[in-house]
């Protein structure tokens, strides 16, 4: 086994030893560190935190380092020379910055004086660990600067072919979703229900896809992305089955139901499976690319399923989308690769192991929780930054309403463009404005990253959190407006159809700046903890739009359509204060956070 030139350093002061400093066990400063206010685990930040940092050079410059808790010094030198102890119990007791600097202090350490064993393609350290059995001396992995199989480092082919296949995920099921409430036509004389027993279908799926992702989550940090997206690929296919051949609507709920668990890998997971292969700097047009798909699934799938549920038949149309379901397999079989660095490599530090019989393990592994304690996290905190986090509520609030009005406008539109004389086929085509609408609305968004730009080079290189929610505030007003315009031209035999039609893609163009605006802040706002914040906005978002739909048709038709439009303008115009006051008071709201000061204080 050979080894790469290893760096002389100088002896620790006091010391007299000659031992080469690479030759030592590495020691974090990390010890005895009180529970803080805030803690968080590394399920937390795997949206924010690029698994797989350079190892060419430490980082220039770097926050000050938090010192220990009760010790005398309020600094304390980085050393490599003593031994890593009590690390298992040490990481409990960490805010998650604390346990991110550790990680990131280890990486730098080894880059600088890891030995590079060129049969394996990676850098290698010794260090003394507690892992739960007393202290041992393990081998510390990392991902040599130009490994193939890091992520990062793959062709941008393979990255957009991963990217294409995890969006045709979501297409495919946002477009399932949304098909409910134009299927609901002809859907309650084939299974002999009611139209509000129908759109169950709706409901209980989008309460699935609420939950689902706060346990999902949490695995996808201990199996990996890609076990997650092929085993819930095969199940969407077999719940479709029951849909195809029973008329039992009692049975087709439940396996709607489990279908929504299935299908909220598109929500949870892709933004993650983003991060994993794209550096921050690139993540925007893929991105990009999500949130479009998003709209052009349900901009395609209403007048889709429309059709076909009108020219063959309901059974026709379960069977087209279990078709569609059958080539996600496929695909996932075929192009899908497991994506996050630190599983991979955790898998190939216990491969080590095995094949050497000596303890080999990443910088990650020593950041594990238990995955009862990471789901426990994550089904709690995001209840707790709703309630106690001013800047998640108003925002949740704001997304919420607005996401379900597109849900809400399923019925509306074929109401309205019924009225003119179109069947529900046609009428639902109008739906197709959803993709118009992401269309221009990622070409603004363009603008908007100009506007971000600019405001970091007049903050010194960082712009804040609110320079994200230009244009998502336009978009806030963009969205009452044309929604108001939309009732009061949608009128058949006065105003020409096409004039609400325009005003729908005005609508929806605000909602695309909206819901890329909010992803974004929260991203940029809660840094670390971000993934909470995000878990709290696509809970209410979910559980709004699987709601509304319940009753809009009737708020439709016993208001009238021009009053029921204004009233849903009139709720949005309000909640379109909330992204103009956090333009404004938004560093003053993160100062009296409890979870933002902390970030605010190290910045």
């Amino acid at each position: 086994m050979s080894y790469g030139k290893e760096k002389e350093s100088q002896p620790s002061e006091g010391s007299t030893s000659t031992t080469r400093e690479s030759d030592r066990p590495y020691r974090s400063k990390y010890l005895d560190v009180e529970s803080p206010s805030v803690s968080i685990t590394d399920s937390e930040n795997h949206d924010t935190f690029d698994a797989a940092l350079p190892t060419t050079r430490p980082r220039a410059a770097s926050r000050p380092k938090i010192p220990h808790a009760g010790s005398a010094s309020t600094t304390q030198s980085y050393n490599h020379g003593d031994k890593l102890s009590r690390m298992a119990s040490t990481l409990s007791r960490m805010s998650s910055h604390q346990a991110n600097e550790l990680e990131e202090d280890l990486r730098r350490h080894i880059s600088i004086h890891g030995k590079r064993r060129h049969s394996e393609g990676i850098l290698e350290d010794k260090a003394v660990v507690d892992l739960g059995n007393g202290e041992e001396e393990v081998i510390i992995v990392d991902w040599i600067p130009d490994d193939p199989d890091n992520p990062f480092n793959w062709h941008s082919s393979r990255k957009y072919a991963i990217l294409l296949v995890c969006v045709f995920i979501t297409f495919t099921g946002a477009a399932s979703l949304v098909s409910v409430g134009i299927l609901a036509t002809w859907g309650t004389d084939y299974f002999d229900v009611s139209r509000e027993v129908f759109l169950l279908q709706l409901t209980l799926p989008m309460m699935a896809i609420a939950f689902t992702p706060m346990v999902l989550a949490p695995l996808s940090e201990v199996i990996g992305r890609n076990m997650i997206y092929q085993v819930t690929s095969i199940l969407n296919l077999l719940l479709f089955i029951p849909q195809c051949l029973s008329k039992n609507h009692n049975g087709v709920l439940a396996a709607r139901f489990l279908q929504g668990m299935t299908q909220s890998v598109g929500n949870s997971m892709v933004g993650g499976t983003v991060a994993d292969m794209f550096y921050p700097k690139q993540r925007g047009i893929a991105m990009g690319v999500f949130s479009v798909m998003i709209f052009c699934a349900q901009g395609s799938g209403i007048p889709a399923i429309g059709w076909i549920g009108q020219n063959l038949g309901m059974r026709w149309s379960y069977i087209i989308q279990t078709i569609a379901a059958a080539l996600n397999v496929i695909l996932n079989a075929v192009v899908l690769r497991e994506t996050r660095a630190d599983v991979l490599l955790s898998r190939r530090a216990k491969k080590l192991t095995k094949k050497t019989g000596k303890k080999h393990i990443c910088a990650a592994d020593l950041q594990k929780s238990s995955f009862l304690s990471v789901m426990r996290i994550s089904l709690i905190r995001p209840f707790q930054y709703l309630l106690t986090e001013p800047i998640v509520t108003a925002l949740s609030a704001w997304i919420g309403f607005a996401w379900s009005c597109v849900f809400m406008f399923g019925s509306s539109v074929i109401l309205v463009f019924e009225a003119y004389g179109f069947n529900p086929a046609q009428a639902a085509s109008f739906e197709a404005t959803l993709a118009v609408a992401a269309f221009i609305g990622f070409a603004c968004q363009f603008h908007q990253d100009y506007l971000y730009r600019r405001a970091a080079k007049k903050n010194n290189g960082k712009a804040p959190p609110e320079a994200r929610l230009y244009w998502a505030a336009w978009g806030g007003l963009m969205f009452p407006i044309f929604c108001f315009i939309y009732a009061w031209t949608g009128r058949a035999g006065v105003v020409h159809w096409a004039v609400p039609a325009v005003c729908l893609v005005g609508c929806y163009t605000g909602i695309f700046m909206m819901y890329t605006g909010v992803f974004t802040y929260l991203a940029d706002a809660y840094e670390v903890y971000s993934s909470s914040a995000q878990a709290s906005q696509s809970f209410v978002r979910n559980l709004f739009s699987g709601l509304f739909p319940l009753f809009s048709r009737q708020m439709y038709i016993g208001m009238g359509y021009q009053y029921a439009s204004t009233l849903v303008a009139a709720v949005a115009l309000v909640l379109a204060a909330a992204p103009f006051l956090l333009i404004v008071y938004g560093k003053k709201l993160r100062k009296r956070s409890k979870v933002c000061s902390t970030l605010y204080k190290e910045d």
